[in-house]
């Protein structure tokens, strides 16, 4: 754990740009809910934590008792004015002398990221340090522009405004950690945007140097800090992390048919020597143990395939326990059963198309 340091988490925001009129940070990445992995990535590092909640804050508020997740403390921004006043609104949770201050939509986010953004924070006295990355993207405006002269940095917000990209394609990913005394002597000298009223912590960059403050800058993968702020980007991000998951089962002794087009969820646990066929889902906390193999287009969720089961094409399989050694046919569906075998009646598949719906999950039903 990074000694006297805090974290400050900004999840109030409207999500607007989703067009959805609910929440973004509820929304499910290979099956977790976007505002969980950094809420977990901070437990794992010890990291006190006051999240700022919003718009919909109930629903968010709801996922850390459904979850079981202690030790967050919660403050209400009523208004939405932008991530600036999001921070202030936290200032009563301030009691430590390092703050990280971290957006809710970053969900691949590493703890190295972290540990090396304050190391360097600590080690060089900064008043400020923040996270950047280089992006080429002109048309993207949520992130806001770092250019550096003369040992002055300026913060570029506005998407009107003329840029080199070549020379200013370094943003800055929503990452900071800031000495509280800083924060508290410079957070409410925010100005008010005049585009949407709000109010915008990057512009605590360009009061550091204004006031000629200690500022450090660490360089990261802009994949790692990808936000999430359009159904778009969701997508996206999603496929990253669906592919650092393949690529750890991979490096893990499980092959797969065609990884691309394999859906994962991130609890999901397999064994080495499992054989995953093309398009199969593998959902939830499903276990596939030890030599399994798993046909192509099969669904399966929340369930445990023992060691050297087959379970071969088009098969939805959904809160059950294929037993070892066991095969299951093509075409078939198993709900809430231990066993393939215990089925009580097997009928002949004729039609070499799967016309079956998956059954709700709450019944107790077979199909073959």
């Amino acid at each position: 754990m990074p000694e006297n340091l805090q974290a400050i988490l900004l999840a109030g925001g409207k999500s607007i740009r989703f067009n959805t009129q609910k929440t973004k940070l509820t929304e499910k990445i290979c099956g977790k809910e976007m505002i969980l992995y950094p809420i977990e990535l901070l437990q794992r590092m010890n990291i006190p934590t006051t999240m700022v909640v919003g718009f919909q804050n109930e629903k968010i508020v709801e996922l850390l008792t459904q979850n079981n997740i202690k030790n967050v403390a919660t403050v209400l921004q009523k208004e939405q004015l932008g991530t600036g006043h999001a921070v202030a609104v936290s200032k009563p949770f301030w009691n430590k002398d390092h703050i990280l201050i971290i957006n809710g939509d970053i969900p691949l986010m590493t703890s190295d990221v972290i540990q090396k953004l304050y190391n360097k924070h600590v080690k060089t006295g900064a008043d400020i340090s923040f996270a950047t990355a280089h992006s080429l993207d002109e048309a993207n405006d949520s992130y806001c522009r770092i250019v550096i002269n003369d040992n002055k940095i300026r913060v570029i917000e506005r998407r009107d405004e003329n840029i080199d990209m070549d020379a200013q394609c370094c943003v800055s990913v929503g990452i900071y950690i800031v000495k509280k005394n800083f924060l508290e002597t410079h957070i409410d000298k925010l100005s008010k945007s005049s585009f949407t009223g709000e109010y915008y912590l990057p512009e605590l960059i360009q009061i550091a140097s204004n006031n000629n403050c200690k500022i450090v800058t660490t360089p990261i993968s802009f994949d790692l800090a990808r936000g999430v702020n359009t159904l778009t980007e969701l997508w996206v991000v999603e496929h990253i992390k669906r592919s650092q998951l393949i690529s750890y089962w991979m490096n893990h002794g499980v092959r797969f048919a065609i990884s691309l087009n394999v859906m994962i969820d991130c609890d999901v646990v397999i064994e080495p020597g499992v054989y995953i066929g093309s398009a199969a889902h593998l959902l939830g906390k499903s276990i596939i143990k030890k030599n399994a193999n798993i046909g192509a287009f099969s669904y399966i969720k929340n369930s445990i395939i023992e060691e050297n089961a087959k379970v071969k094409s088009h098969t939805v399989i959904i809160q059950s326990t294929i037993k070892e050694n066991e095969i299951v046919p093509s075409f078939t569906q198993i709900s809430h059963q231990q066993g393939a075998s215990t089925l009580k009646k097997t009928v002949k598949n004729t039609s070499p198309l799967f016309t079956g719906a998956i059954l709700d999950e709450t019944e107790n039903s077979h199909t073959l």
